[in-house]
């Protein structure tokens, strides 16, 4: 009998080990932004280039998911994760030997981006969506909370790993954990998911048009408006280690501070998640991006440790759900058929987005001597955004939107 969504525990059990697999993956770039100070350092560089690994495997993994998030629907996810956590563990073994900037943006741009992570968000975000007709939100903030999980833990264990072993041999042990844990989880998305029709709800409009605009446009909406909140989210996710040490606190107060950012953010892709079955995924993604832009501007401003600390708790709460909420947004407004490709194309932007904030970051940092214009920069780009959104609320109301079958 064909899978259908919803039925028994399994759905469940596919997303919690998609939290797993997006725990793993994305941690790789929790290293890389632990290690970016003591790198530059290290090898004598500016900030700015190994904040480019960042941006390296940012665009790889948009680049990537082209291919491997419809390659996931006819290989199967179990397999496509498989290359992913191949990809993921050499790349960040072999991120401990680099010696120049070439290498580590090849190593981080296409065994880390196009080749590893690439194969996990988008592809396991519409892959987890496929398995659920109720409780969406809740399933897509759960698998989604990898990202958030990894960035309350992993800062505290690369720091202390840094201050024992040094960043070489850092990369070396988390390429191993990738290789030991990655590789054996993949083997539970075996299981063929629901047909894209039977895992769709909701029924597209008669002339396939999304908050009153032809459906290639309105995915071109979406991917200007994941950019636009997607480079002011990542200057801080990239920084914040580097900018709390420039501040003079410890190196563990100081990841403590993009610990904090991220543990907030897992309860905020839960919530938020449940939210959106209740709102809408627009009105969740709006209230999620005001926060975020209003605590870049906050944080560009903190001098202390404990009003930094703040500021990067509320900032979590406010960016956690965002990301997850485009790919609700796919299920909620358009047909189910092209989800993957369509998700693919938005996340696709969405990392370009994040590697240019990485890079941007980096930069006005190097000009400046501060991070202050970086994360004003970034909260000027969220209003942007912001009003991208808010203009789809607006056509959304009279729109024909897509209604629960």
């Amino acid at each position: 009998m064909p899978e259908t969504p919803n039925a028994g525990r399994y759905p469940w059990v596919v997303c919690f080990t998609s939290l797993l697999l997006v725990f793993f993956g994305q941690g790789a770039m929790f290293v890389l932004n632990v290690e970016l100070k003591p790198i530059a350092e290290d090898m004598g560089w500016p900030r700015e280039l190994p904040s480019l690994g960042y941006t390296a495997a940012f665009f790889g993994a948009g680049i990537g998911a082209l291919y491997f998030g419809p390659l996931s629907e006819r290989l199967g996810m179990g397999n496509v994760a498989l290359i992913g956590a191949l990809s993921i563990g050499s790349g960040t073994f072999l991120a401990g030997y680099v010696e120049t900037p070439g290498q580590l943006m090849l190593v981080f741009g296409v065994l880390i981006g196009l080749l590893g992570n690439a194969c996990m968000f988008a592809p396991l975000m519409a892959h987890v969506m496929r398995w659920f007709d109720r409780n969406r939100g809740l399933a897509l903030g759960i698998a989604t909370a990898g990202q958030s999980v990894g960035g309350a833990i992993w800062p505290y264990v690369i720091t202390w790993l840094d201050g024992t072993v040094g960043w070489r041999d850092t990369f070396h042990i988390y390429g191993l954990l990738c290789f030991t844990i990655m590789v054996p989880l993949t083997m539970v998305l075996r299981r063929p998911a629901p047909s894209a029709a039977s895992a769709g709800p909701r029924k597209a409009t008669p002339d396939g048009r999304a908050f009153g605009l032809p459906g290639g446009v309105a995915t071109g909406v979406l991917c200007a408006a994941i950019v636009g909140c997607c480079i002011p989210m990542s200057i801080p996710l990239v920084h914040l280690k580097a900018y709390g040490t420039d501040l003079g606190l410890a190196p563990q107060a100081a990841a403590a501070a993009l610990s904090m950012a991220l543990f907030a953010s897992l309860t905020s892709r839960i919530l938020g998640g449940m939210l959106a079955d209740r709102i809408g995924g627009l009105k969740t993604l709006l209230i999620g991006s005001i926060i975020q832009c209003a605590m870049l501007a906050v944080i560009s401003q903190a001098r202390e440790m404990w009003t930094l600390y703040a500021a990067c708790i509320v900032f979590g709460l406010g960016y956690g759900g965002i990301i997850g909420m485009y790919a609700y947004l796919v299920r909620e407004y358009f047909p189910p058929a092209g989800a993957t490709r369509r998700i693919a194309w938005i996340f696709l932007f969405g990392t370009i987005g994040m590697a240019a904030g990485g890079w941007l970051g980096g930069r006005l940092f190097d000009a400046t001597g501060s991070y202050e214009a970086a994360f004003l920069a970034g909260s000027a780009i969220n209003t942007v955004q912001l009003a991208i959104i808010f203009t789809l609320l607006i056509r959304a109301r009279p729109a024909a939107r897509l209604a629960p079958a």
